[in-house]
């Protein structure tokens, strides 16, 4: 029984550190909108996305899918 409330806890741990993941890497993610620049149309002259913002994509999805193995994991193993 114990072993089984440990191995929640790693789970649970698990998925706390992967939602974080994910509010964290979208929070430092650069506007895709630019606003009232879009109106003038100064918005299309730089379409490319920055490093910093493909890696932030690739945490996203990353911690997505952790988030989602652990949170299954966790309804499987949920106390009865």
């Amino acid at each position: 029984m114990n072993n089984i409330q440990n191995v929640r806890l790693v789970f649970l741990i698990l998925d706390f550190l992967a939602s974080l993941g994910i509010i964290l890497s979208y929070l430092f993610q650069a506007p895709k909108a630019s606003g009232l620049g879009a109106i003038s149309g100064s918005a299309t002259i730089f379409k490319s996305r920055k490093p910093i913002d493909a890696f932030l994509d690739r945490v996203i999805q990353i911690s997505g899918v952790i988030f989602a193995i652990s949170t299954l994991i966790l309804a499987i193993l949920r106390p009865v």
